[in-house]
């Protein structure tokens, strides 16, 4: 995908350097800053919970609050569409 010479020059002027691609789209800043704070913090605990393998309240899935339950499974299929967008 090329960009038009209009961005190409607003890119310039700004003084932009692409920091990542995530397949056709290229990011010109932190992809973290698109998050706001409490994304962040969720985020963050679903790694936290995935990589101690501990669960946020005592008990199973079922114990746990709606909100978790639900950013969990948002988190799980987003990973699983980029990695088969990735894996073709």
């Amino acid at each position: 995908m090329e960009y038009t010479p209009e961005i190409t020059g607003e890119l310039k002027r700004k003084g932009c350097s692409k920091v990542m691609s995530l397949g056709d789209l290229r990011l010109y800043e932190c992809p973290s800053s698109y998050f706001d704070e409490e994304t962040l913090k969720i985020v963050s605990l679903v790694f936290l919970l995935e990589g101690t393998g501990r669960l946020y309240h005592a008990g199973q899935w079922a114990d746990q609050p709606c909100w978790l339950v639900e950013a969990v499974q948002i988190f799980n299929s987003e990973r699983a569409r980029l990695a088969g967008e990735r894996d073709g």
